[in-house]
């Protein structure tokens, strides 16, 4: 957003965070950054608001908005699979809503929302990998093809890092025990994770088969199998059409508040992998909280790389995901709606 020219006014990327105790440590600058952005607004009062993301933050912001005639506009809205319990107190909170999954836009419309459907921006981003890319992308990388290569990405927050980190080394290593020739691509999400994460690779005596790599869009089409952090990349991993397995682990109070929430129907299931959520059933394998065992999760990667027939079934399940993504297009959507909403705000006005 800033290369696109606009003005930052509180930096965020050091608050990312997935959990309840693992927010704990970010309150100080979400108390920072609601200030900055209330004298902004005072001084400035825009006409609109559009608030990307962050769930919580952004339900107090917009109703404090609101409550100033700022137009708000919800884009990429809290995840229904996560709050479709409170549905109706997201939709309320929200003059529009703009969703990225129709699931989404029908959960929040049926809610009472004012909602559209503009498709997923990773759509004009992402192709689907063939072979003749794969083999592209391994050259580009200096890897030799015909050679099994398998993606690990730990996420990109840090106690995400420190708790996959072990993880995936680990994993490689009893991969490394059935293919000494076995390859593996890690790509680093922020530059200053990188000096930690290559002290670790060194300490595990695995420098010389892993692969560090800036950019996870560059690394993950070289890949026969990722094996990654849930998030948005395994959404990413499902638009390439590779093999993947998810992980998810976060801290004990975190899980005993998700078994709360799944016990009350809050959230309909456990499940975390967007492509699941979005077929509705598990089509690539998750290890969630207590399965992260290193042993379990070299296993199923053998067993994944060594059965072409499941490849491809994989394959074919994230195909038929992603297209209910919606059509290319989806931000050149987004921007037109609300620019149009704004226009439309002005005319009232001059009425």
């Amino acid at each position: 957003m800033e290369k696109a020219g606009v003005s930052i006014l509180y930096k965020t990327n050091h608050m990312g965070a997935v959990g309840i105790s693992e927010a704990i440590v970010t309150i100080p600058d979400v108390f920072r950054s609601f200030d900055r952005i209330r004298s902004y607004v005072l001084a400035s009062k825009p006409d609109v608001a559009v608030l990307i993301g962050y769930d919580f933050f952004h339900l107090v912001l917009s109703r404090w908005l609101r409550a100033r005639k700022v137009l708000t506009i919800s884009y990429f809205p809290p995840q229904i699979w996560i709050w479709k319990g409170i549905a109706g107190i997201i939709a309320r909170s929200y003059d529009w809503i703009l969703t990225s999954f129709e699931k989404e836009e029908l959960t929040y419309r049926e809610a009472g929302g004012q909602t559209a459907f503009v498709g997923h921006y990773l759509r004009d981003r992402i192709e689907t990998v063939d072979p003749t890319k794969r083999e592209e992308a391994r050259k580009t990388l200096g890897l030799g093809n015909g050679k099994c290569v398998v993606g690990l990405l730990p996420g990109s927050r840090r106690h995400e890092l420190n708790r996959m980190m072990p993880v995936l080394l680990d994993v490689a290593r009893r991969i490394l025990s059935r293919d000494p020739h076995a390859e593996f691509l890690l790509p680093i999400a922020d530059r200053c994770f990188e000096m930690g994460i290559k002290y670790q690779i060194k300490r595990a005596g695995l420098n010389r088969c892993i692969h560090l790599s800036n950019e996870s869009r560059t690394a993950m089409p070289a890949c026969d199998l990722v094996i990654l952090c849930s998030g948005t990349v395994t959404l990413e991993a499902a638009l390439m059409g590779l093999p993947m397995i998810i992980l998810y682990q976060v801290s004990l109070s975190t899980w005993i508040t998700v078994d709360l929430l799944e016990m009350t129907g809050l959230i309909a299931s456990k499940t975390v992998g967007i492509p699941n959520l979005l077929a509705g059933r598990k089509i690539v394998p998750e290890f969630i909280q207590s399965e992260v065992v290193p042993t379990e999760i070299a296993d199923e990667a053998w067993a994944i790389l060594q059965d072409s027939g499941r490849q491809a079934q994989m394959k074919k399940d994230l195909h038929s995901v992603c297209s209910a993504l919606g059509e290319k297009g989806g931000v050149e959507r987004a921007a037109r709606l609300i620019l149009e909403r704004v226009i439309q705000k002005h005319r009232c006005r001059g009425q």
